[in-house]
């Protein structure tokens, strides 16, 4: 379990939600001098399917969404977005948890097929994904020919119990 968790709370928030544009906002910066440029552009807000906000000890610390991409990539594809875990709350599940949530609620909005990328820059973020089942996948959409992005997808028609989540323990993210 990780520490604090009886903190730790999951909410659905609209895409607009002041608290998961700060947060998305500080993953840009973050993002922006790992790779030395400007960010990649925000999806469409009629695009996301769900954002969800974790917070601990009431705090924003935690956010991440869903997109639909099935005119893309097939029916039933929803992309994760913006995964984001602010620096002080690192290192103790958080990112699991949140992940669990999203792939859990993947399925009530048609999503059977979760798909994400992460550069090679973010090796952390890579780690979870493989952690979680997430496979390597041919690069797709604005990525198709950047030879530092990996691109990854995981099946989610049985999506996993999120209190399993809760039982990994700390771990990346």
């Amino acid at each position: 379990m990780p520490a604090g968790a009886a903190e730790v709370a999951v909410a659905e928030v609209p895409w607009t939600d002041p608290a998961a544009v700060a947060l998305r906002r500080a993953q840009q910066v973050e993002l922006s001098a790992r790779y030395e440029d400007d960010g990649t552009p925000e999806p469409p807000e009629q695009q996301v399917a769900l954002t969800l906000l974790v917070t601990r000890g009431g705090e924003p610390v935690a956010c991440g969404s869903l997109r639909d991409v099935g005119a893309e990539l097939g029916a039933g594809t929803g992309e994760v977005k913006r995964v984001y875990v602010a620096p002080g709350a690192r290192r103790r599940g958080l990112a699991r948890v949140l992940m669990a949530e999203l792939e859990a609620r993947a399925p009530v909005l048609g999503f059977t097929r979760l798909v994400l990328e992460a550069g090679i820059r973010q090796p952390d973020a890579i780690a979870l994904y493989r952690s979680l089942g997430y496979r390597p996948v041919e690069r797709y959409g604005e990525w198709a020919d950047d030879p530092e992005s990996r691109c990854f997808a995981k099946d989610v028609t049985d999506a996993r119990d999120v209190d399993a989540a809760w039982s990994a323990g700390p771990a990346a993210g």
